[in-house]
């Protein structure tokens, strides 16, 4: 949530949304349920905070005289939030077994990325994709994180941003 990035070291701004930012986002959120898990002592529970946050959870469970999130009544998006992640570990670790048959030229293939540090700003990231040897449209499919079409750098900070490794 946006109140809640910052608190995890993501930046959140009309430019720059590190959400997006598949690396940053993932720390970030293995922080928050680690923060959860010791607060809550379950994973359920801690699941059940990302959605609704660790605030809205202690409120319902305090409101309910209970803590074990199996014994809580959460909104209905939480309540399906946690039993989606549980069918997702499952189908995940028992792919075969549930009829998932993956032939290896169906399978996501990630693209062959290079990082470039950038420290001064990029007024058209458009322009800055051309001059890169990449489109716009790629540019922000491998950079998600990038919200607006330019980038601001104040001054002593820069950004790894990934372009296509061909070129």
């Amino acid at each position: 949530m946006d109140g809640t990035a910052p608190r995890y070291g993501l930046e959140l701004n009309k430019e720059v949304d590190e959400r997006y930012h598949v690396a940053k986002a993932t720390d970030a959120a293995c922080r928050y349920l680690k923060e959860a898990y010791n607060k809550f002592g379950s994973w359920t529970a801690a699941a059940a905070s990302y959605n609704c946050g660790m605030a809205g959870y202690e409120k319902r469970a305090s409101a309910q005289y209970q803590r074990d999130y199996y014994d809580v009544l959460l909104p209905e998006e939480t309540m399906r939030y946690v039993f989606r992640i549980v069918a997702y570990k499952y189908i995940l670790s028992n792919p075969e077994e549930l009829g998932f048959h993956i032939r290896d030229n169906e399978q996501y293939r990630p693209i062959a990325t290079r990082p470039m540090t950038v420290t001064q700003s990029i007024p058209d990231l458009a322009a800055f994709a051309m001059q890169n040897g990449t489109t716009y449209r790629m540019l922000k499919t491998l950079n998600p994180w990038l919200r607006d079409e330019s980038l601001t750098i104040s001054t002593g900070n820069s950004y790894v941003i990934e372009l296509p490794a061909y070129r």
